[in-house]
């Protein structure tokens, strides 16, 4: 059986494949999703869902 998280994952990675994407359990609050560019490991995006991950890495799509 496949994790919602797994999926969400597997998503964004399909999605944006120039970053690299983690998830961080945390005890209070669930989980952190986190992102970076490949090519720049020193910028770390991080959100309390796939979902706003995938809203902040549109907005610095953007600003690029």
């Amino acid at each position: 059986m496949e994790n919602p998280s797994d999926h969400a994952l597997t998503q964004l990675q399909a999605d944006w494949p120039r970053w690299q994407f983690w998830i961080i359990p945390r005890a209070v609050g669930g989980p952190a999703w986190c992102a970076r560019r490949r090519d720049d490991h020193k910028r770390v995006i991080n959100a309390a869902s796939a979902g706003h991950l995938a809203e902040y890495l549109e907005d610095v799509a953007g600003a690029e």
